[in-house]
């Protein structure tokens, strides 16, 4: 874990509400699923906000974020050369795999998926992705995610790709013949739900990332606590990546 001094090099609105931003820096390396948590214009008046890392290298990184206040919405106004600190990479992120992977997103959950796809193809994975929008205009990422494995693409209301919800699509491939060794999935709960109890009922590991208000980030708040086996553990210090077996979302 480093604080590191980076500059934006860019800040592109998506769609109302949903922009991706790039920095510049001296990166650490990082595991797929693991978060930063990047420092707004408001300075020390406001908490650190916790995004998931979409792909790094040694010099650069990028994040999607959601405007969702006063924090966030400061961070639409940045331009390129705009300095900002970044904490990370921050928590546990997901295995590597290198057997039949499912990587299965929904809305802003999709961010931290794209480093899974890519890490787990370059080992050598057979990799099918499952993200979820709630139109064509909340997709995402598509044509990068699609260089690292096999996409289906999945609305509520059926204007691109599937017409239904990626567990849903995940479920019919495997009913079709797809036998996965493990499902990664990050998304709201609803989906993360639906994937736990298809994993388990087919005996798949099942990894989890969860999403929770997070406070420092680093373990000491106490802000982001949930079960997992019954205790306490931190999200942003024990995860956010938990076996679904761990954890109810």
């Amino acid at each position: 874990m480093k604080d590191i001094a980076v500059r934006v090099t860019a800040n592109e609105k998506l769609y109302d509400g949903a922009y991706i931003m790039t920095v510049e820096g001296d990166m650490p390396p990082f595991r797929p699923g693991q978060f930063a948590m990047v420092e707004t214009p408001l300075g020390e008046r406001i908490l650190r906000r916790p995004f998931g890392i979409v792909d790094a290298d040694d010099r650069s990184c990028a994040f999607i974020y959601q405007v969702k206040g006063e924090g966030t919405e400061a961070l639409t106004h940045l331009r390129y050369g705009d300095a900002l600190k970044v904490m990370m990479p921050l928590g546990n992120g997901f295995p590597l795999s290198s057997g039949k992977v499912a990587v299965v997103g929904g809305g802003f959950g999709v961010a931290p998926l794209l480093s899974v796809a890519k890490s787990c193809k370059a080992a050598g994975a057979e990799v099918r992705i499952y993200n979820g929008f709630a139109s064509v205009e909340r997709e995402m990422l598509s044509g990068l995610f699609a260089e690292y494995g096999t996409l289906t693409v999945c609305t509520d209301d059926g204007s691109a790709g599937y017409h239904g919800f990626p567990f849903a699509a995940l479920e019919s491939d495997m009913n079709d013949g797809f036998a996965p060794d493990v499902i990664m999935c990050c998304g709201p709960a609803p989906l993360m739900r639906a994937v736990k109890k298809l994993g388990e009922s087919r005996g798949i590991t099942t990894y989890l990332s969860l999403e929770q208000r997070m406070g420092c980030g680093v373990g000491a708040c106490l802000t982001c606590t949930c079960k997992v086996d019954g205790h306490n553990k931190r999200v942003c210090k024990d995860g956010p990546v938990f076996l679904s077996t761990e954890v109810q979302p």
